[in-house]
């Protein structure tokens, strides 16, 4: 199944950076800025690529000077342009690559061009495992269809198909009716195939899409007939190999299929005024099977009996279960585009500053302005979070590491600072070597003393700080525990991990990481 270039996977490609076609396909599908230059340089900037904008006001001078690749905003969407030429410009605009002239193409471009540059450092973020994870779904891939092209090729064997030149010419056809079919789904599906699309274009008046959407494109409004068709050639394949005895029931069967192809040629020249290639294809399979069927004397009027509508029946019934199979199927195939959409509308809602702070003023408000020594990030930032952190919390050493990530993804233009609460008071002098902890660091690094604990400290409880020559008793220590206690009493929060966004609780559909999208800014 082929997939559209996306213009972010297309530009990735063309600056030679490593990435997975999954991922980050998923991962510009889902951003909720992929429709603007702004988006675009984000994601750019998250695979360590240094890009700018730029505007030139002479385009049909300064186009040349420009180094490609780079995204241009073209046709009310992005292009991003591989070569400009002293007459023409190449470039991949909705997943297809034109060549127009310099003249046309300045006419539709707004004069604004995303530049990118990659390093050897820039890349995909955990591109060995997306990397190997790809291999491991290629490898299964290809295991499944061999081991399926094997078991085909050994029951065509097995029954000495090969000396009948019919039933071979039957499964010959089958198989393309089968892929045909398989075509005609993914365009009802709203799935790239440049296959599909080039055989779709094989008539001037031709669009397999405005036959594909009308109204008759589905029995009773439910079943497509693209289901119809790949479950009715799979069947006879599937029969033919395991079960050639039943070749004149098949036949028979073909025959009754064959009124559909007058009423398909008829629909589309009379009602839709549009022919569909790929329609037509499956109508001229129906008939060649038919061909065969005479040709090789297989059509026979058997004696009606028992045994033979018991025979008739339950193939029926195969084709049946096979086409209502794929109806119940195929919207399950086709979820992950939806949710990929779904995704990407709710973070782009997520991602509004104005919504984000409608939600933010409506949680309760705490003070958060008796800053704790726990503390890292941008202290000048305008993006302030608390977090009421346990050090024997599961979920709060995982949210440590979402914190380290935020901060790694915002350059640190964050600040966050801690304060430490326990599940009972024999802990509290966990907290107590925390604290003197950070306040012994010169090199002021309270980020790497939290990971540090959860990562490795945690299992060893206070024996972890044994070697550190801590002193808890201090004042300083001291001052700075009641500090935590007096804030966590005045706020009455018991809840850990619990995240406040400048004194606001975060609202309970936001994520941590979602707070990347408002670093720039004053929230509130």
């Amino acid at each position: 199944m082929s997939k559209r270039k996306n213009i972010f996977v297309a530009f990735l490609g063309l600056l030679k950076v490593k990435h997975t076609k999954e991922f980050s396909n998923q991962y510009f599908n889902e951003h909720p800025h992929k429709y603007n230059l702004f988006g675009l340089s984000k994601m750019l900037s998250e695979y360590g690529i240094k890009n700018a904008a730029i505007r030139i006001t002479d385009k049909k001078k300064e186009l040349s000077e420009i180094q490609t690749p780079f995204v241009a905003p073209f046709g009310g969407d992005f292009a991003v342009v591989d070569n400009v030429g002293s007459s023409e410009v190449s470039f991949l605009y909705r997943g297809d690559q034109h060549v127009l002239s310099t003249v046309k193409f300045i006419e539709a471009w707004s004069g604004v061009a995303l530049l990118a540059e990659s390093a050897p450092s820039s890349g995909e973020p955990d591109y060995k495992k997306h990397r190997t994870i790809e291999w491991l779904q290629l490898l299964i891939k290809t295991l499944l269809f061999t081991a399926g092209g094997f078991i085909l090729l050994a029951a065509y064997l097995q029954s000495k198909l090969y000396t009948s030149l019919g039933i071979s010419l039957l499964l010959l056809v089958n198989f393309g009716g089968i892929f045909i079919s398989w075509l005609l789904m993914l365009k009802h599906l709203h799935i790239q195939s440049r296959t599909a699309d080039k055989i779709c274009s094989l008539f001037k008046q031709s669009n397999c899409n405005s036959v594909l959407e009308s109204s008759a494109a589905k029995l009773f409004g439910v079943i497509g007939w693209s289901e119809v068709g790949l479950g009715y050639f799979a069947v006879n394949a599937l029969l033919l190999l395991f079960a050639p005895a039943l070749v004149t029931c098949i036949a028979l069967i073909n025959i009754m299929t064959l009124p559909f192809s007058f009423w398909s040629v008829w629909y589309q020249y009379a009602k839709a005024k549009q022919w569909c290639p790929l329609c037509l294809m499956v109508q001229v399979l129906l008939w060649a099977i038919f061909a065969i069927n005479c040709v090789w004397g297989l059509i026979q009027i058997p004696e009606l009996n028992f045994e033979i509508l018991l025979t008739l029946t339950m193939m029926g019934c195969g084709h049946i279960t096979a086409i209502l199979g794929l109806t119940l199927l195929l919207p399950q195939v086709n979820s992950g585009k939806t949710v990929q959409n779904l995704r990407q509308s709710l973070n782009s809602i997520k991602a509004n500053e104005d919504v984000f702070v409608a939600l933010l003023k409506k949680q309760p408000y705490y003070d958060t302005d008796c800053h704790s020594i726990i503390r890292f990030g941008n202290p000048d930032s305008p993006l302030q979070l608390t977090i009421l952190s346990n050090p024997y919390c599961n979920p709060c050493a995982r949210m440590h590491k979402k914190i380290e990530e935020l901060l790694q993804k915002t350059h640190n233009k964050v600040c966050i600072q801690y304060f430490l609460s326990s599940f009972k008071k024999e802990w509290n002098t966990t907290n107590k070597y925390l604290i003197a902890a950070c306040l012994a660091d010169d090199s002021n690094s309270a980020l790497h003393i939290i990971t540090d604990w959860f990562e490795k400290g945690k299992p060893q409880r206070d024996e972890y700080f044994k070697e550190m020559g801590l002193n808890i008793e201090k004042p300083e220590v001291e001052a700075e525990f009641q500090k935590h206690e007096s804030w966590r009493e005045k706020t009455q929060i018991r809840a850990t991990p619990t995240v406040l966004v400048n004194g606001y609780k975060l609202p309970e559909n936001y994520k941590i990481e979602d707070l990347e999208h408002f670093t720039d800014n004053p929230i509130v």
